[in-house]
């Protein structure tokens, strides 16, 4: 018996495989689909990941439905497709929803629509949830293997049950405002289609938490590789599905050298919180896998049982790694001694696909800029990683960086932002119907109806609410540049569409507390929301502003890489906004340049061995970006 197959034995029929980008889930969700298939299990291979590479590593054209994978006659495979699952619920929904809110706001039919329209596109998590509730209860599969997003985003899947109860909540609280009025003046009530459809949702989202939080149904795979960086944020990972009630099945550690040194054995060492969890490693390979074939190459790589490698005195301690003692892999570039330079905008965002170094290079450009200007360093990934990646604690304030004059950083919390603006509304919302009531006034679904309003905001709309606060923080001249290290491709790419769709939501939610003003007096209850609608306008046209902001992709020289990279760099340029420069990471040769818009330049660095922890090694790390010979491209 394989590794593998020893490793899908300790499994439930759900297999969740979620961690840090970069370190291989897709790769090991379509190995053990794969392996369960050939043991003659129904097997459905499903990515919730917006980034959309399951396809490129199997060899198969996905799309909404799955469909069979050539030579596995037992496995099927689909990408989720948001905006598919979005109009297939709303073709079936979306007259219902018009009725509901009808029935329980002051809003008139035009009104209404918009406020549908616009509750929903950009909800990929939702559609995601919804479409993993119908799985959950078609009974269709033996097997279930979900490749998830990375860390922060998949964190923001699992919690989205209960965000999602509290939304189909407030639709019944509309509902039942309507439903009082009718048994008033009826003396009776019939249940309707827009009661089926609460019931509906309602049982959906809580039959999808009970198959989740089961550990005889689900449970995570958690991917990590022998790297501090990563190992720090996989124990952060186990420690949030502990509080979500998903277990976690099994732990991999991909890419193990086959001789692990003390920068591996010093990061596998992270793991120890985690050794009642079952274990297995997979040796480096030369080249990710791609195809079926070299998949199965790497479940022959796997390991089982293996126990936890002791660190010898004086290898565990500070996370911050010297310079000077990092080993940097010798380049066969003939230009290796000749510097890149690159020239920054005010507001810099470095994106790419997770795990190629996007954080890493956040850092070293701030660093750099830092030596002749005021700079604020800003991670919106809901996965914290700038403080493992400077060696030194960041919280979501302030944070002078050690060693570096000038430079601010900030490990931003996006949800806790927005989550303060929703809780100031409601305490708004309760003054005011705190003092019609003592006036003798009651109108508790009124009072339910508006409190909750916040609730059809668009998924994503905090990590706006975020960068919107950066562009204000810009206009007060505090910082010269402002360098943000976002989610990866997939929610970096809804955050560059969510400034219209946040003003069209903004405004149609004002256009109703203007209605209700007109009731019960809610006026004031806008003016939190009419600001974030003029941040979110000034940070739609910074973004235009291709002298003033843009983007640097970072990428690194393998297939699946380069495919997503070329989908990013379109998706950018269709945005409108200005791409600054491509950086290939963890180069070994001079990779084929890639078609850049405009004049932007394309720079190599190669790779960093043990990889840049701490600022005395980012600055030695980023000395070492060369220009790319692009004579071929």
């Amino acid at each position: 018996m394989t590794a593998l197959d020893i490793l899908l034995d300790t499994l439930p029929p759900w297999i969740l495989v979620g961690g840090k980008g970069g370190v291989g889930k897709t790769t090991c969700a379509a190995a053990l689909a794969a392996r369960s298939a050939e043991r003659g299990a129904t097997t459905l291979l499903l990515s919730t990941d917006p980034a959309q590479t399951l396809g490129d590593a199997i060899g198969v054209a996905l799309g909404a439905s799955p469909v069979k994978v050539p030579g596995i006659p037992s496995l099927s495979a689909m990408q989720l497709d948001a905006i598919a699952a979005r109009n297939a619920f709303l073709a079936r929904w979306r007259d219902t929803l018009v009725t509901i809110l009808d029935r329980g706001t002051y809003l008139d039919d035009a009104d209404i629509i918009g406020l549908v329209d616009a509750a929903l596109p950009g909800a990929d998590e939702a559609m995601a949830m919804l479409t993993l509730a119908g799985l959950a209860e078609s009974g269709e599969w033996d097997r279930v293997l979900i490749d998830t997003a990375p860390t922060g985003h998949t964190i923001r899947l699992l919690e989205l049950p209960r965000a999602f109860a509290a939304l189909v909540e407030l639709l019944d609280t509309m509902q039942a405002k309507h439903r009082v009025m009718v048994s008033a003046l009826t003396h009776r009530y019939r249940a309707d289609a827009a009661d089926a459809f609460i019931d509906e949702m309602r049982g959906q989202v809580g039959r999808l938490r009970a198959q989740l939080t089961d550990s005889a149904r689900c449970a995570m795979v958690l991917v990590t590789r022998p790297e501090e960086v990563v190992t720090v944020e996989t124990v952060r990972y186990a420690m949030t599905l502990e509080k979500l009630g998903i277990a976690v099945g099994a732990l991999v550690v991909n890419a193990m050298p086959a001789e692990p040194g003390a920068e591996a054995r010093r990061a596998i060492a992270q793991l120890d919180s985690l050794r009642a969890v079952p274990r297995f490693e997979v040796n480096r390979l030369e080249q990710p896998p791609v195809g079926l074939d070299q998949l199965a190459g790497w479940g022959g790589a796997m390991r089982a049982g293996v126990v936890v490698r002791d660190v010898t005195p004086g290898e565990q301690g500070s996370a911050e790694v010297p310079g000077s003692t990092g080993h940097q892999r010798t380049t066969p570039f003939a230009k290796q001694a000749s510097r890149a330079d690159l020239r920054i905008r005010r507001l810099t965002i470095v994106g790419g696909k997770g795990g190629v170094g996007k954080t890493s290079v956040a850092c070293a450009l701030a660093i750099e800029a830092a030596a002749f200007a005021r700079v604020l360093l800003v991670s919106t990934d809901p996965a914290p990683s700038i403080a493992d990646a400077l060696g030194q604690p960041i919280v979501d304030a302030e944070v002078p960086v050690e060693g570096v004059p000038g430079l601010i950083a900030r490990q931003m919390d996006a949800a806790a932002a927005f989550e303060r603006l929703r809780t100031d509304y409601r305490d708004r919302v309760d003054s005011v119907f705190d003092r019609l009531i003592g006036r003798g006034f009651d109108a508790a679904h009124d009072r339910a109806i508006v409190r909750d309003l916040m609730t059809l905001a668009p998924p994503g709309i905090d990590e706006l609410y975020a960068l919107a606060s950066l562009g204000e923080t810009l206009a007060e001249a505090r910082f010269d540049y402002v360098v943000v290290d976002p989610a990866p491709t997939g929610h970096l790419l809804r955050l560059l569409e969510m400034p219209a769709l946040a003003l069209d939501w903004s405004h149609r939610l004002l256009r109703l507390m203007l209605k209700y003003r007109e009731v019960v007096g809610l006026g004031e209850t806008a003016e939190e929301l009419l600001a974030f609608a003029k941040r979110t306008r000034s940070v739609g046209q910074l973004l235009a502003d291709h002298e003033s902001a843009g983007l640097v992709v970072v990428a690194l020289d393998e297939p699946l890489v380069r495919g997503e990279t070329v989908r990013l760099l379109s998706a950018i340029a269709a945005h409108g906004v200005g791409i600054i420069a491509l950086l290939w990471n963890r180069a070994a040769s001079d990779p084929l340049p890639l078609s850049m818009p405009g004049d932007a330049p394309q720079l190599v660095s190669v790779e960093v061995m043990p990889p840049p922890v701490g600022i005395a090694a980012l600055r030695q790390w980023r000395s070492g970006w060369t220009p790319l010979n692009r004579t071929d491209g």
